[in-house]
Order: C-alpha cells, then sequence, then structure tokens
C-alpha cells in the first residue's frame, strides 16, 4: 500500500472517471502513476484497507535495486571460537577423566580396606589365642630340693604341662609362628556322631601351631615350598595376578599354616617342613609385603623367642603391603599413588606379662 503526498496531488491534474462506476479505475491509475489512497480501497468494504501489489516504481528494496551483501566471519572469529570451543571440550575431559581417577581411587581403596580388615581380624585371633607358661627355673629346683633333702612328689595338672611344653611366640621379621589353644567348636564335636563325619575329626587337638609368612621362591625353606605349591596349581581367579609375579621371582601373596602342634613340632625337630606346607592356606595374593615387630614393654625387636626370652612380647605389630596393579590398567595405576599402599596394626597379647622397669633397672 503506497500513499500520495500532498505534493504529488498538485503536481497531479485530476481526470474525470471514465468508467462510471464505483469499481473502475481512477485516470490517474490507468495512466501508470502510483495509486491514490481512494483507489486502495476495495469497493463495498466496510472502511478496511486492501493490500494491493507490490509498486512498480523503482527504488532500493527487495523488490529492486542491487541486492543486500552479507558480512561473513573475520579470521580473528574464527580463531577466538576454535579456541573457546577448545577450552570447553578440554574442561570436559578433564573432568571426565577426575571423576573416573577418584572413582577407581576410592574403589582400589576400599578394595585393599577389606582385605587388610579380613587379615588382622584372622590374625589378631590367633595372637590372642597364644598359650604360654613361664618355665621353671632348674636352679630353683635344685636348690628346693636340697633344702628338703629328701626326693618330692609333685603332681602336675595335665593341662599344665601341656602348656609349659609350648614355645609361645617364635617370630622373625618375615615369619610368625604361634603355639595357640583352639578348642573344637560344640558343633564340629556333634557332627562327629554322622556316619559321613571326616575320621581326622576324631583326632583333632586344641593345641595348634600356626605359621604366618609370605609365598616366596627367595624365601626360606617353607615359603619356597609353598611358593612351589602355588606355582604348579595357582588357585583359580588368581591365575592371570600371579603369572607376572611368577615371571619376575618375587612374593605370590600372604600364606598361613595350621597343623598339630605335636605333630608340627616333631616334624620341625627332624628338619621336615613338608607337614607345614601341605597345610599352607594361600589367603591373599594382593599382598607383597609382611612385616613384624614385638614389643617388650621398652622397645620395638625384629625377633622374638618365647623360649628363650621366658615371656610373651606385650603386642605384636603387623604390617602388610599390596601390590601395585598393573601398567595396562591406567586409572588404577594412577589411583594407586593417592592411596596408601601399606597398612600397620598393633595387637596385644591378654597372657603377656608386664615388663617390671624398677628390676631391670
Amino acid at each position: 500500500m503506497e500513499l500520495v503526498t500532498g505534493r504529488q496531488r498538485r503536481r497531479t491534474k485530476p481526470q474525470p472517471d471514465g468508467g462510471g462506476g464505483d469499481g473502475g479505475l481512477s485516470a490517474r491509475g490507468r495512466a501508470g502513476g502510483p495509486p491514490l489512497l481512494a483507489d486502495t480501497i476495495a469497493p463495498g468494504s466496510p472502511g478496511g484497507l486492501r493490500r494491493r501489489g507490490r509498486s512498480r516504481g523503482g527504488g532500493r528494496g527487495r523488490g529492486g535495486g542491487s541486492p543486500v551483501k552479507r558480512r561473513g566471519f573475520t579470521l580473528l572469529e574464527v580463531l577466538v571460537a576454535l579456541g573457546v570451543s577448545l577450552m570447553l571440550m578440554t574442561a570436559v575431559y578433564s573432568s571426565i577423566d577426575l571423576h573416573w581417577k577418584y572413582q577407581s581411587a576410592g574403589r582400589l581403596e576400599m578394595e585393599r580396606g577389606q582385605v587388610a580388615r579380613a587379615v588382622l581380624q584372622r590374625l589378631a585371633l590367633d595372637i590372642r589365642s597364644v598359650q604360654f607358661v613361664k618355665p621353671r627355673a632348674s636352679e630353683e629346683e635344685s636348690d628346693a630340693e636340697t633344702e628338703l633333702g629328701a626326693e618330692t612328689t609333685e603332681f602336675v595338672d595335665p593341662d599344665e604341662a601341656v602348656l609349659m611344653q609350648s614355645v609361645g611366640v617364635v617370630g622373625t621379621a618375615n615369619r610368625l609362628m604361634l603355639h595357640v589353644s583352639k578348642p573344637l567348636p560344640a558343633r564340629a564335636l556333634r557332627s562327629t556322631f554322622d556316619d559321613e563325619v571326616d575320621e581326622t575329626m576324631l583326632f583333632h587337638s586344641d593345641q595348634m601351631s600356626v605359621v604366618w609368612f609370605l609365598a616366596d621362591s627367595n624365601g626360606g625353606e617353607l615359603e619356597a615350598m609353598v611358593a612351589a605349591r602355588v606355582e604348579t596349581d595357582p588357585p583359580v581367579g588368581v591365575i592371570s595376578m600371579l603369572l607376572e609375579r611368577i615371571d619376575d621371582g618375587g612374593p605370590l601373596g600372604l600364606a598361613r599354616s595350621e597343623a598339630d602342634r605335636f605333630q608340627s613340632t616333631q616334624a620341625e625337630a627332624d628338619g621336615d617342613l613338608s607337614v607345614m606346607a601341605d597345610r599352607a592356606e594361600f589367603l591373599a595374593p594382593e599382598i607383597d609385603l609382611l612385616l613384624f615387630r614385638y614389643f617388650d614393654g621398652i622397645e620395638w625387636m625384629e625377633e622374638w623367642d618365647s623360649e628363650a626370652l621366658g615371656a610373651l612380647p606385650l603386642a605384636i605389630e603387623i604390617t602388610i603391603g599390596f601390590v601395585p596393579p598393573p601398567e595396562d590398567d591406567v586409572l588404577r595405576a594412577a589411583a594407586a599413588g593417592s592411596i596408601p599402599d601399606s597398612y600397620r596394626f598393633v595387637v596385644a597379647l591378654p597372657l603377656a606379662e608386664s615388663v617390671d622397669l624398677e628390676s631391670g633397672l
């Protein structure tokens, strides 16, 4: 719709209508000039305006004239956009990588904590079950017999006699032997009346010898025997974990052996450790470090022999270390550096006697 200004009306002379009707065009419209406002009103319309077609007149717009030129991106704008996109992608990748590392670290720490708690619980049970009676001095007995001047007969409790033969705790920095008392549970005694019970249950002894050590081909005789058995017949589920360490020749894992005390003592006296090796139980292939220290009330010692020292240690310190994750596991290997790889426990012995510091001075 175009409007005719007052100046255009003055320049144009009005001409009579040649059609003689309301719907005809005026002479100005037939002459090709721009239509007046009155020409844009449709006949019979209730006062509304009807849009006419596009004007044929010249002018710069969509219908005529040169096309509008669109402006593109400059090189600087492209570089800035690429830089912002790169920074955004880097931030997203870093957040995902950090999430996976923390998740892997948490899972690895939880697994190690579970293994450490299980080992501590079983070790603490063995240590607190140690039985030991301080041996009597032979000089005191001879002096007593001399004073009496006659041969005396002494009645000894059988249970006490068995305890007197116990060596208590014998340990080094890498191996711990405990002479413990473990009565058979009542449910096991009830099962002895069944026909399908194992005959060995009928000859069960409460006095047991327990040894904790690392299965290592480069260790002692017992450690090497157990390591050879594990290499020949590895437990199901840990074969892949042991293959690399078998090739390297390092410790294979934590082991525990439990046997009848009399039988193991006789075998050890004869130099035969096959009894303890055959009864060894491979517990934790994740552990490759095992250290013991013994507290006498004053200082920590690397070795202990209750038979030679005549007493039990007041406490035993246990340190266990875990195998680092394989290098091909990038997430767990990266997470291993942010969590502890060793755990330390101290277990007190309830039967240990406190050291009299005044007498020692």
